[in-house]
């Protein structure tokens, strides 16, 4: 494992742009979310990660939108994640018991009305725009009297949500190619979150390791991808990303997503996800204690597998992979480096989990810190040297807060 390390701690940015996004934005954001399903923590990294969006612009020669780019970005990032948290769930996917065709027209039919929300920047049961509506519509006068007294039904805040958001991508875009661009990532997005809760939620007999590291590679590759590119939108963009910057997205992404998956295993096990790509690893070397361990929610289980089998130094970018992911996005100037601090986010999430303090080195003394457990300089690629971590920023305490002791439901293991 690598202990390349990412150049800039991008916490009290991200910090602050969320703040000030959802200082606008929350209570919309509570209107979609009514559940409280995206944990405040979470809703300020994910509208934090706006940034993105910001940083791309920059690195294509924009100035002067960036206000516009970021809280778009955040909107993006956070529909996404209400999204996923619902279809995320055992409730929802009912686990590997499900029929896999009914599934994917489950998944799609649900996320359909928040992607026909952004693309038409209308939610489905909302008042047309005066503007796009056909004459008769923008007359009143020519409606059934029926129709014109007829109550509407409010529109659902989710699809709200993003139809404010397909307004903002518009208001951005200087022409339709560019517009139709982003579209079409976000589109590939939303399919591609049908395929991972396909893929996910499957026994892991039934999937193949390439299937896995497929969807894998592909969801936080395209989630990634699909906020940078927001900042391609402006007239002053000079450029789109090259095929080649595409492809670097997807190859970042697949650190990323190991990495979290790698942290949200127990959480995942819990909510029926037994075809993670660390779940897959550990399903060919020690089959039936990974399934045992997750039928029974044993996260201590869970954790002394991980390292007993080596899967977390295969869900952590070797040498070789770290080398190749800082030669990539070689002209987008400080999207790398935010790449990596995301990385370096989810390698702590993971190294500074209580379960894995315990099953690396037994209990630590009282008072004492988690071995492993790295500071906001933490390595973007592979484990950090072990030893106390350094004093945490304000901004830094807010993204990670300290770890509760585990509480992992049984999952629906077969």
């Amino acid at each position: 494992m690598s202990l390349a390390l990412p150049r800039r701690d991008f916490a009290p940015e991200l910090v602050a742009h969320g703040d000030l996004v959802l200082a606008e934005l929350g209570p919309a954001v509570s209107a979609a979310d009514p559940t409280g399903s995206v944990a405040p923590r979470n809703r300020l990294l994910c509208a934090g990660l706006g940034l993105l969006g910001v940083a791309a612009y920059r690195a294509l020669g924009g100035v002067g939108r960036e206000a516009e780019v970021g809280r778009a970005g955040a909107m993006l990032s956070l529909i996404t994640k209400i999204d996923d948290q619902v279809i995320d769930a055992l409730d929802f996917h009912g686990g590997a018991i499900t029929d896999r065709d009914e599934l994917c027209r489950r998944t799609r039919a649900f996320l359909a009305p928040t992607l026909v929300s952004i693309r038409d920047a209308r939610a489905p049961n909302a008042p047309p725009n005066a503007r796009n509506a056909p004459p008769n519509a923008r007359n009143a006068r020519n409606a059934p009297p029926n129709a014109r007294n007829a109550p509407r039904a409010p529109p659902d805040p989710r699809c709200a949500f993003a139809a404010e958001l397909g307004v903002a991508l518009r208001a951005l875009a200087a022409d339709g190619a560019r517009l139709d661009r982003v579209l079409a990532t976000i589109a590939a997005g939303w399919e591609v979150q049908v395929e991972a809760v396909r893929v996910l939620t499957s026994h892991p007999s039934a999937v193949t390791r390439a299937e896995v590291a497929a969807v894998t590679r592909s969801i936080s590759g395209l989630w990634l991808l699909m906020i940078a590119r927001l900042g391609e939108l402006p007239g002053d963009a000079s450029r789109a990303f090259t095929p080649a910057e595409e492809e670097g997205f997807l190859a970042w992404g697949w650190a990323i997503q190991r990495a979290d998956a790698l942290a949200d295993l127990a959480k995942d096990l819990a909510d029926g996800h037994l075809s993670s790509w660390p779940g897959r690893l550990l399903w060919e070397r020690a089959p039936e204690a990974y399934l045992d361990a997750a039928a029974r929610g044993d996260a201590t289980a869970i954790y002394a597998l991980l390292r007993a089998h080596e899967v977390e130094r295969d869900c952590l970018p070797d040498a070789a992979e770290a080398k190749r992911l800082e030669a990539a996005l070689p002209a987008l100037g400080e999207v790398p480096d935010l790449l990596a601090w995301i990385h370096a986010y989810l390698a702590r999430r993971y190294l500074g989990h209580p379960l894995h303090a315990l099953t690396a080195t037994g209990p630590p003394a009282m008072g004492a810190p988690a071995m492993g457990a790295p500071a906001m300089g933490a390595p973007a690629m592979g484990a950090p040297a072990m030893g106390a971590p350094a004093p945490r920023s304000p901004a830094c305490a807010r993204l990670f807060p300290e770890p509760a002791a585990p509480r992992t439901p049984p999952c629906s293991a077969p």
